[in-house]
């Protein structure tokens, strides 16, 4: 038998909590099956401001964010790194990163090595 699961991203569970500002968050993984990969998507207005800066130096988790619409920028330690299509960007566990989507907005794919990663 075949274990293939296709979805685009407006068919994906999404976020519905206190964290939402403006922007969708999308539990990409869990709507995947994944089992052991921790994936979400968001889809972020022009110029949001709300990305909360936090770190993952608690459980030693690194996040790889992948931009697939738009652009914007990160911002972490004093140091602003582009967010365009094509680029891939690591962040480790003890950094704490800003995100702030460009004039078009950004949808951003948030990988990690923690499958319930939400």
């Amino acid at each position: 038998m075949t274990d293939v699961t296709v979805k685009n991203i407006d068919e994906l569970e999404r976020y519905t909590g206190a964290f939402q500002k403006g922007q969708q968050l999308f539990f990409a993984g869990k709507s995947l099956g994944l089992s052991k990969l921790g994936m979400n998507a968001i889809k972020m207005p022009p110029h949001w401001e709300h990305y909360p800066q936090h770190d993952h130096a608690a459980d030693s988790e690194e996040e790889l964010y992948i931009p697939l619409e738009g652009s914007g920028t990160l911002h972490a330690e004093g140091q602003s790194y582009p967010m365009r299509r094509g680029a891939l960007i690591r962040v480790g566990a003890v950094t704490k990163p800003k995100i702030v989507p460009g004039p078009e907005g950004m949808t951003l794919l948030v990988l990690s090595d923690r499958p319930d990663f939400t």
